[in-house]
């Protein structure tokens, strides 16, 4: 029994003053979940996506619930139309956490509308090709991208119908389109469908009765039309239903009805006509950057102009009755993408009589434009025609900026004959604003304060303390109160100097016992400041954890045969101890740990 007990003894001191003293890595660190991987769900490559398409992906962490600490989600134009922007999309934990990883894997919607409504995220535009990544930057993840997605957010429309003979009809799409079907149109004339075939962006029209000679009938769509490819990401583009009427596709140009039943029906134009034949060349300029208008959307590249500046803004108008049938004008500026004329709050309207008596008006409840004159004359809508065009030249300042660039265009002749057209990615104004900032009332803590506008979402009240404009209110900013600062002596634990007098003792103790004892805080000087390390790569803790245990476990047993070996002890016969090493292992890191706790109570002891 005794000598049991002077083995164990013997064991620990050897044991401890191995790991101790010459194991400093023995004992690794606690192994830590992180974020893993990042993939795509819903995205595939050459996919289509819609207006109301979303971006998933899925993270992964290695434990449990983690969070990633960056990413982002961009898209690169490779093709189609024009757009020179890079769409950058910057995740956040904020709301819906969009760096949220399970073990599982939690998969993360993010849809178009909210990518676009960051600030790096413009507008994206219809009928460009991108690739779309979604990169963790921290921890540093593989991107993964999708390539060849196509974005459509324009509804097909009927442009134009021709009779063809005289049990056909030839109905025109503004695009291709898909899964047209004879329910999907109705006839005037006492007609009815019998059947219909569709090619790319043409329809036509079997009916079951036939035709009288110069029979115009009135084509109506329902709304149950759709793109001419399928979308993938998204709701399909459904047709805007609307009525067509055929003319004689021998005697007549087609022309599209707007409802009225009337016998001219074909709408102004700053470009081209209704069966894509272009009339007006260079229908727009903004400070001479002319360009050439198409039907429905024209890509225009950003035009930057500052505040309190002059800008002029030119149009060539066509209508088939001449310039004098031009009747209304409008110039809508500030619109995002989606939005229609009447979402402007920045409008100049051009009106005329049937007398000939012109008036300007404005829709600008926010005072933003200024010093606007409108000139009009007649002149050739290209270089190589003698067609006459209406000449718009529209002198203009602005105040403030607006929050989006998109312009817009709509025009009417005295047959009410209309058509609108919009120009992205527009105008772009720089500066400070003109008009005196905007007022409100903010509530905090049951008290109104009067706020004054410093920015789009910041204002300040009248005590100059500031405010932010969040989740459609205004809301007080949170200052920490500053601790008032004692004048009296250090006295007691709650003075305010008590942190700085504390260390200055310290110090001063130190020092004391250094003069006394010079080599009494030499045992301590393995207790530096904590620092760590960054580990660039995501690492397998678990993996480098068992494998320094087997290095240690090898070396211990090591050390413990040798020590059988060579060492002696008078009065003391040596045994092997037969217990399992893992015990052994478990009671000298229990005597680590009383060691490690004693020297750090004296520490303690002397600091205070």
């Amino acid at each position: 029994m005794v000598m049991s007990k002077t083995l164990s003894r013997i064991t620990f001191v050897v044991l401890t003053a191995l790991l101790v003293g010459g194991l400093p890595n023995f004992m690794a660190q606690e192994a830590h979940a992180a974020v893993t991987t990042v993939t795509f769900t819903n995205i595939a490559n050459d996919n289509r996506m819609s207006g109301d398409g979303t971006v998933v992906y899925t993270l992964t962490s290695n434990l449990g619930n983690e969070n990633a600490v960056a990413g982002t989600i961009t898209f690169v134009r490779t093709g189609g139309t024009a757009d020179a922007t890079t769409h950058t999309y910057t995740m956040t934990v904020a709301g819906e956490n969009d760096l949220a990883a399970t073990l599982a894997g939690n998969a993360i919607t993010k849809s178009v509308t909210e990518l676009q409504a960051d600030a790096g995220f413009a507008d994206l535009v219809s009928g460009t090709i991108y690739t779309v990544t979604v990169e963790i930057t921290n921890p540093v993840l593989a991107a993964v991208a999708k390539t060849g997605v196509t974005f459509d957010n324009v509804k097909p429309t009927m442009v134009s119908a021709s009779t063809t003979s005289s049990t056909t009809i030839e109905v025109t799409f503004s695009e291709d389109i898909l899964d047209a079907e004879a329910g999907d149109f109705t006839l005037d004339s006492g007609l009815t469908v019998a059947s219909i075939t569709e090619n790319n962006g043409l329809v036509t029209i079997i009916t079951n009765e036939v035709m009288g000679e110069d029979v115009t009938p009135t084509i109506t769509l329902g709304a149950d039309f759709v793109t001419d490819f399928t979308v993938n990401v998204g709701s399909e583009n459904i047709a805007i239903a609307g009525n067509v009427v055929a003319t004689d596709g021998v005697a007549n140009a087609a022309v599209v009805s707007n409802g009225s039943g009337c016998d001219n029906c074909e709408a102004p134009t700053l470009g081209i006509d209704d069966n894509g034949k272009r009339l007006v060349d260079n229908g727009f300029s903004y400070n001479e950057n002319p360009i050439d208008v198409e039907r429905f959307f024209t890509p225009y590249p950003l035009v930057t102009v500052s505040v309190g500046k002059q800008n002029v803004a030119e149009f060539k108008i066509y209508d088939d009755k001449g310039p004098d049938s031009i009747s209304h004008f409008e110039l809508a500026f500030g619109l995002a993408s989606g939005d229609y004329i009447g979402d402007s709050k920045a409008v100049i309207n051009w009106d005329k009589t049937f007398d000939g008596i012109e008036t300007i008006t404005l829709d600008d409840p926010e005072n933003v434009l200024d010093d606007v004159s409108v000139f009009t004359f007649e002149g050739y809508c290209s270089d190589d025609s003698q067609q006459e065009c209406l000449m718009i030249k529209i002198l203009h300042t602005f105040r403030a900026p607006l929050d989006f660039n998109i312009l817009g265009t709509n025009v009417w002749d005295t047959k009410r004959n209309a058509w609108q057209n919009y120009y992205n990615h527009g105008i772009e104004i720089e500066g400070d604003s003109l008009n005196p900032p905007k007022e409100y009332d903010g509530i905090s803590k049951g008290h109104i304060y009067h706020l004054i506008e410093t920015g789009k979402t910041t204002a300040v009240d009248e005590f100059g303390d500031t405010w932010s404009f969040q989740y459609g209110k205004w809301m007080k900013d949170y200052v920490q109160n500053e601790r008032v600062q004692d004048t009296s002596s250090v006295f007691n634990r709650v003075h305010s100097n008590f942190v700085d007098y504390k260390e200055i003792q310290v110090n001063e103790a130190i020092e004391r016992l250094l003069e006394i004892c010079s080599t009494c805080l030499t045992s301590y000087a393995d207790f530096n400041d904590s620092f760590n390390y960054e580990i660039l790569e995501p690492v397998d803790r678990l993996e480098i954890l068992s494998s320094l245990m087997t290095q240690e476990e090898r070396k211990a047993i090591k050390i413990l045969d040798e020590a059988q070996v060579t060492m002696t002890y008078p009065k003391a016969e040596i045994d092997r101890d037969d217990r399992p090493l893992p015990i052994i292992l478990a009671e000298e890191r229990h005597m680590k740990k009383i060691l490690t706790d004693e020297r750090a109570r004296l520490k303690q002891s002397i600091v205070q």
